[in-house]
């Protein structure tokens, strides 16, 4: 690995421009036709698109019974359908249970490099998205392969939290062992990275236990650059660095399961920049107000979604309800939490009420 002014360069970064980042983005764009932009999932899939472009993707939502549902794919024809199926069913038998990133266990077709992701927690199975690539566009790389890590335990807190499949179901394991298994599946920590002003990489941190990268089986390349998607990130929070501005620290979230920090790296060698990405961390989950109020389900993605500043037509359109309907999930839980209206709902559900005051509605 280089060490800091090592093949670096006085020039400046070149300027984003439609060549760089337009393509990439109308090719996510042009994959994602098949999936609503009302669908929950969109967000998700096309995140993890923007930072990680494939050739194919498929995704599903996984039932209590472990069936497949609501389906989406990049492509049309073939049994995808009873594939996805099938993969899924090979990854809970290499694991049971948790989220997991893995190398793609089914047959790869005409693609040279496969990885399956499937969010999940302990108790239940979310979603599963499959990501394929053929030879032309490159086996996924180191740095592709950490920041899929932070999207699959991200999104599987988030599905986590709101409970889709119902509520939680009781534990028959002690609550001292719970506990202990739960410390000892601590947090990845960030990715650290030094850039030079050519924006590539000379040093890189990855404190990530290697041990769910090395059980994906796949054959990486080790990143020279960022994904093109952080990369733009990166320059656009050192862009005035280079004309004798101040080089002021930066933070941007590209995508809803990433948080890119930057900050200046001085040295005899020149300037470098600091970049260090983590996942998002959900300030709040939900389960647990879940439970103290008794809410359900149902309510929960009405809550969850409220949190988010979404309105009754916008919620009752992403979970197919009537707007009817969603008033009656939010009357429900306002007496449930002996909340006066909406936004004493909210402050309290996230232990806001003593922190200020709660305007009526």
């Amino acid at each position: 690995m280089k060490e800091p002014g090592a093949g670096s360069s006085a020039r400046r970064p070149r300027r984003a421009g439609s060549a760089e980042d337009g393509p990439q983005a109308d090719r996510t764009l042009s994959l994602l036709k098949s999936l609503p932009e009302t669908d929950p999932a969109y967000e998700i899939v096309a995140g993890i698109l923007r930072v990680v472009p494939a050739s194919r993707w498929t995704f599903a939502r996984v039932e209590p019974s472990g069936a497949l549902a609501s389906f989406y794919a990049s492509h049309v024809g073939g049994a995808q359908l009873s594939e996805l199926s099938d993969e899924f069913k090979r990854q809970r038998f290499k694991a049971r249970g948790g989220p997991r990133i893995a190398a793609t266990l089914g047959p790869l077709e005409d693609f040279a490099s496969g990885i399956t992701l499937l969010f999940a927690d302990a108790r239940a199975s979310f979603g599963i998205l499959t990501l394929l690539r053929t030879a032309e566009e490159g086996s996924f790389t180191s740095t592709e392969i950490r920041m899929l890590t932070f999207a699959v335990d991200q999104v599987s807190d988030r599905l986590s939290a709101l409970r889709l499949h119902g509520p939680p179901q009781p534990s028959d394991r002690p609550a001292a062992e719970r506990i202990e298994r739960r410390d000892a599946a601590a947090e990845p920590d960030a990715a650290l990275y030094v850039l030079d002003q050519d924006l590539q990489i000379i040093l890189a941190w990855n404190p990530l236990d290697q041990r769910r990268v090395a059980l994906t089986g796949l054959h990486t390349r080790i990143a020279e650059r960022l994904p093109t998607l952080l990369e733009e990130t990166v320059r656009e929070l050192t862009s005035s660095w280079w004309s004798g501005s101040e080089q002021a620290a930066g933070r941007r979230r590209p995508v809803p399961f990433l948080v890119v920090r930057t900050h200046p790296m001085s040295g005899p060698a020149g300037l470098f920049i600091g970049v260090h990405i983590d996942r998002f961390h959900t300030p709040n989950s939900l389960t647990q107000v879940a439970l103290r109020f008794h809410i359900s389900p149902r309510e929960v993605q009405v809550l969850a979604l409220l949190c988010d500043g979404g309105r009754l037509v916008q919620i009752a359109k992403q979970l197919q309800i009537t707007s009817s309907t969603v008033q009656d999930h939010i009357k429900s839980m306002l007496d449930k939490t002996e909340s006066r209206n909406r936004s004493e709902l909210i402050a309290r559900v996230l232990g806001w009420e003593s922190s200020r005051e709660v305007e009526p509605d």
